[in-house]
């Protein structure tokens, strides 16, 4: 009785401490990306008054009070001539009339030195004593030598974004904070730990982070000597690292609750028992000392024979030995009705579940698994998938997996399997490992099929209007292939990336040449965007020389490594007699958030951001 209430509380709580897990992870996931637009933003901006203000040589450059947008990202600004000397700031508040010089800051040696963007760690104001981060560009002559830079800086204390990231509760232990990649804190809720530096045994996995660039969820000391849950995501940028963590006792509550009432059971039936034994046996040993006292009398020869026991007394023993087993019984029955719940947690899950030790071998399936593949549990414990896999999918899905019980991470892979009926279905596998102290005991993965959102992709992809000239999809069904994603992404919580494309010199090519030639360079366009999406994207031509890509479940770092490969595509992009064409690429991109309410609010995001890098050059991408 007590081994099962001992295994029912561990799987409880592994269950529970996943769960746990999964909620961080998507909490930090999303403080990324937010944190990632909150420092490009700054960056950007800053960039773009560095680019205005290096004309120092020939005009009077505006002053930094002239700027109103840049005063709702930083609480201070300076601009700083070569020398070190602070020569305009915005508010005015001494720096200029006091001839501040940071040449000996570290922020400006590094500028001066090549670096392109400086985000230093927290330190005190110029002004007062509030914590600030100073985000440094540099500002260059015509010649390309070093005129000075551009500085902005924004409070740790009062930045709206901060406060509510670091003031976001996570139930009543956790808590969100923000480092930078030395350690130093930039947010946390409470306001006197920013500006110090934790240290390798103070918070490891951050340490982990900053040294190995690794990112994802474990176990770390807390603050109070407790062991804490934490997830933990670099930014893009590489500037600062997120870490959201909470109680591994907090998230094991309900475990621990119902252990209590288990062990509170149990414990009652014991005494119960013991009562009832002790009983039983001074009622059977009654008789029998009797009999021995009778058999002594014989022996003597004060007794000639012995007494014959009362049935009665049996009687009364077999009376309180059933009702000993039938208490007994409803302790055991409790136990099997709680473990009959988790059973049917893991049998009617929506999604099949399997585990595997740390060789890859399937040690459990759930029926939902069986349902899918069409395969018993046996054979697939026995085979695995890799047997039941296309030839086309088999190296790759290998490859992946081994990657992922070498190196102990998770991976998300779609696969193409041969059902048990013979018939093709598409199914996608997520793996995650399980660690317990830092060891990896083995892993776990979920596997939905996908088999009918590939074959309505595909449907819309047949049924939508093509463009004539190029054979993508054109204006009207583009419309109806992003209407479907983005209704699909919100639904099962996916990303969805739109990738903008605007040739670069199109009217001026085509005007010279003549529409024949434009229309040629327009399919070449097409055909090598073709080269570089997936199956599940979907190219459309929305009008003139203005192209669209759809990537359903895709990374924003996926589709930025495509638009690069789209602009150095574009470049070696041939007339039929093998002469340059003569067009780049301006490429925006950008991805879906909460707050859209259609497909819509994307498309104008990557267009604006197309716009953006259109107006900062052309043969160029910007992600929104």
């Amino acid at each position: 009785m007590l081994i099962l209430i001992s295994v029912s509380v561990k799987i409880q709580e592994r269950i529970l401490v996943e769960e746990a897990e999964r909620k961080l992870e998507q909490t930090a996931d999303v403080i990324q990306v937010t944190l990632d637009v909150l420092l490009n933003t700054r960056q950007q901006s800053l960039l773009n008054l560095a680019e205005n203000l290096q004309r120092w040589d020939q005009v009077q450059h505006p002053t930094l009070a002239d700027d109103a947008a840049l005063k709702q990202l930083f609480d201070h600004l300076w601009v700083i001539n070569v020398n070190g000397d602070v020569v305009d700031e915005w508010p005015s508040l001494g720096a200029v009339r006091e001839h501040l010089n940071v040449s000996q800051q570290s922020m400006f040696t590094k500028v001066k030195n090549g670096s392109p963007f400086v985000l230093t760690a927290p330190q005190p104001s110029y002004y007062n004593n509030e914590p600030v981060v100073h985000a440094v560009v540099p500002m260059f002559e015509h010649d390309g030598s070093f005129l000075g830079a551009v500085v902005g800086a924004f409070s740790l204390h009062n930045n709206i974004v901060l406060n509510q990231i670091v003031t976001t509760r996570i139930g009543r232990s956790g808590y969100v904070a923000i480092a930078d990649n030395q350690g130093y804190l930039v947010g946390h809720p409470d306001r006197r730990l920013i500006g110090l530096r934790l240290g390798p045994d103070q918070s490891p996995l951050l340490h982990r982070a900053i040294d190995h660039g690794w990112e994802g969820v474990g176990r770390t000391p807390g603050a109070q000597g407790d062991e804490m849950i934490q997830a933990v995501r670099p930014l893009r940028s590489g500037h600062w690292i997120v870490g959201v963590q909470m109680s591994v006792n907090e998230a094991m509550e309900p475990a621990h609750q119902v252990r209590n009432i288990q062990w509170a059971l149990g414990g009652a039936a014991l005494l119960v028992s013991l009562i009832l034994l002790s009983i039983i046996l001074n009622s059977y040993l009654g008789p029998l000392r009797r009999l021995k006292d009778e058999v002594e009398a014989i022996q003597t020869g004060k007794q000639k024979q012995l007494t014959e026991p009362g049935i009665n007394e049996l009687r009364q023993l077999v009376y309180r030995f059933n009702n000993l087993l039938a208490q007994n019984e409803t302790t055991q029955q409790t136990l099997r009705q709680r473990q009959a719940y988790l059973d049917q947690i893991l049998a009617t899950s929506s999604v099949g579940l399997f585990m595997a030790d740390t060789q890859g071998r399937i040690q459990y399936v759930n029926q939902r698994l069986t349902e899918i593949t069409g395969y018993s549990a046996e054979e697939l414990k026995r085979d695995g998938f890799v047997k039941q896999l296309t030839a086309a999918q088999r190296s790759n899905f290998v490859a992946q997996m081994r990657h992922a019980l070498e190196f102990e991470i998770s991976v998300s892979i779609e696969i193409q399997l041969r059902h048990h009926e013979g018939n093709l279905v598409w199914l996608r596998i997520e793996t995650s490992p399980v660690k317990v102290e830092s060891k990896c005991i083995g892993h776990v993965g979920t596997i939905t099929d996908t088999t009918s959102q590939r074959a309505t992709i595909d449907e819309l992809h047949h049924a939508a209007h093509e463009d004539t000239l190029t054979g993508v999809l054109n204006r009207r069904g583009i419309e109806k292939v992003m209407s479907s994603a983005f209704e699909r992404a919100r639904k099962h919580e996916q990303s969805l990336l739109v990738v903008a494309l605007d040739l670069d010199n199109f009217k001026q090519v085509n005007d010279t040449f003549g529409h024949a030639y434009g229309d040629y360079v327009l399919v070449e366009v097409a055909k090598l965007m073709g080269r570089f999406t997936r199956d599940s994207d979907f190219v459309g031509r929305i009008g003139g020389d203005e192209f669209i890509i759809g990537l359903p479940n895709c990374p924003l770092e996926r589709g930025e490594r495509m638009a690069e490969e789209l602009i150095r595509g574009m470049q070696s992009l041939k007339t039929p007699q093998q002469e340059p064409a003569g067009v780049s690429v301006s490429i925006g991109i950008s991805a879906i958030n909460k707050d859209d309410q259609n497909y819509l609010a994307i498309i104008k995001r990557a267009d604006h951001a197309a716009y953006e890098a259109k107006r900062m050059g052309r043969n160029r991408y910007v992600s929104n």
